[in-house]
């Protein structure tokens, strides 16, 4: 009884083993046996763009490639004026010709730089506050407390603040600022 049922269930096995390899055609190679299946053609389609969205996002990027390019060269020109001013202050030998040389730097820049920043955006203002830590490593707060002490750098936080805007605001290229950085390399290398 017991090699009777033995027999049966290895003729079931190999009858089921010949029946699955009667199914999937193969290819022997060597001592191995492989599947050898031919699929079907499949068809392949682009995903469809709304052609609203794609015209909303090409006006939202040359929106942001105008503002970078409004805001740019005021963060490289705040930058230069920076590297200026800490190289006269590093002369200086006294804190009364430090503070001389902040009141003649500031008047001069207010002068100069007044009436074409306050013609910036709010956006554009967001912009350049984030490309001036690009360019100096620092926030604007932090340039406004070492030259002009705190009170004046809270106060001018707290009026940004009032427009949307953070002084405190760092630079994130491989986060946040992502396009803005893209921006800024193709403008540097002048596309």
């Amino acid at each position: 009884m017991y090699k009777t049922f033995i027999i049966l269930l290895l003729s079931l096995f190999i009858n089921t083993f010949a029946k699955a390899q009667s199914i999937v055609p193969s290819i022997v190679i060597g001592r191995d046996t492989l599947p050898h299946v031919t699929l079907d053609e499949v068809n392949v389609f682009a995903k469809r763009i709304n052609a609203r969205k794609y015209a909303r996002q090409q006006k939202r990027n040359h929106r942001l490639v105008h503002n970078v390019r409004k805001a740019l060269p005021y963060a490289k020109i705040a930058a230069a004026k920076i590297n200026e001013i800490e190289a006269l202050l590093a002369q200086a030998h006294s804190k009364r010709e430090k503070e001389r040389i902040i009141k003649e730097e500031y008047k001069q820049l207010m002068k100069t730089f007044k009436k074409p920043l306050m013609s910036l955006t709010v956006t554009q203002g967001k912009i350049l506050v984030r490309l001036i830590y690009r360019e100096t490593n620092n926030s604007s707060f932090h340039h406004i407390k070492e030259y002009k002490g705190s009170v004046n750098a809270y106060f001018w936080q707290s009026l940004a603040l009032l427009f949307g805007n953070n002084l405190k605001a760092d630079y994130e290229p491989e986060g946040r600022d992502k396009e803005i950085e893209e921006v800024v390399r193709q403008i540097e290398k002048g596309l």
